[in-house]
């Protein structure tokens, strides 16, 4: 199911489809839920048909759910990760969508990689120990990944750590951002690629349950005494969602497009659930200040259920994919 929702001149619309894949044509002819189920959620509807055109039509490996684009550039950069070799496959899709030639990677096992990164001159991958063994799944009735302690991961980050690079010593830096997991880090995306200051991320209960937004200033220093998230320091704000209230990724988007605007001059937006009567709703809120009063609240028309990820495209955008 894909969600999708629009605002524009002060008004929201939504709307949702199903995806026909050869999943859901099974479960239809069982009767019954056959697979794990996910959701992805869409600011604007119209970017999968091109999305799913160019994939099913050009690319020969698998796709990120993570690609980045350079705001400054409009380059792509993407890659695919699989259990057959080559395990690592990267590429660069310049602005008017010439795709350049594969760049496989060499690693010595399959491996388990759902994100990189890029910065102004260089695209970063991780080379870890969580590694794919689809036999030992089917045979053994295990988990896909294992971890292997014999490995030793040549890079690693966790989504509540500061990684920072030294390019002439090679060497890495690492600082704890909070005092518990934080999920799902986003950031002004007109920074992409480019030193940022803020990020926001989800604070967790469990695996896919979010219970709040939080803020972070990675100008200042987190105060490491802390047990729990609470606002000084390094975070700047949190945006508790209250009790029996579940969300989802917050989307920053910026109130003014680029970067001639403070960083953190914008919204943030995300799905939210309320187990206790059923509603599902969209919230909006201040990314600069996190107050506990939201800018906007969209009801919608009936659940949304938990999903991972989502992102926001503006009209213009559409227009120029359009072109392609």
């Amino acid at each position: 199911m894909i969600h999708g929702l629009r605002i524009k001149n002060g008004k929201a619309t939504y709307v949702s489809r199903y995806v026909r894949t050869s999943k859901l044509k099974q479960e239809e002819y069982f009767g019954a839920a056959k697979f794990m189920k996910m959701s992805l959620k869409f600011w604007k509807m119209e970017i999968f048909k091109h999305l799913r055109y160019w994939i099913m039509t050009r690319l020969e490996h698998s796709f990120t759910a993570h690609p980045k684009v350079d705001p400054f550039t409009g380059e792509m950069f993407t890659f695919g990760y699989s259990v057959t070799p080559p395990y690592i496959t990267y590429r660069v899709i310049s602005k008017d969508g010439f795709m350049h030639d594969p760049v496989p990677i060499t690693i010595s096992d399959p491996i388990m990689m759902h994100d990189f990164a890029i910065t102004e001159n260089y695209a970063i991958f991780k080379d870890h120990p969580l590694i794919f063994k689809p036999k030992e799944m089917v045979k053994e009735k295990k988990s896909a990944f294992t971890f292997d302690a014999t490995k030793r991961a040549r890079f690693g980050i966790l989504p509540r750590y500061e990684m920072r690079f030294n390019m002439k010593t090679g060497l890495a830096f690492q600082k704890k951002l909070s005092a518990s997991v934080v999920e799902l880090p986003r950031v002004n995306e007109s920074y992409t690629g480019r030193r940022t200051r803020y990020v926001y991320g989800t604070i967790l209960e469990g695996v896919v349950k979010v219970t709040g937004i939080i803020k972070f200033d990675l100008h200042a220093e987190p105060e490491t005494e802390k047990t729990k998230h609470e606002v000084g320091g390094n975070v700047q704000g949190i945006y508790d969602l209250g009790p029996g209230r579940f969300g989802s990724e917050a989307i920053f988007v910026p109130r003014v497009p680029g970067i001639t605007s403070e960083e953190d001059d914008g919204f943030l937006i995300f799905f939210v659930h309320e187990e206790n009567d059923g509603k599902s709703s969209v919230h909006v809120i201040d990314a600069k200040t996190m107050s506990a009063d939201p800018v906007a609240v969209v009801e919608i028309p009936h659940r949304v259920p938990y999903g991972f990820h989502a992102f926001f495209v503006t009209e213009e955008q559409l227009q120029e994919q359009a072109k392609l």
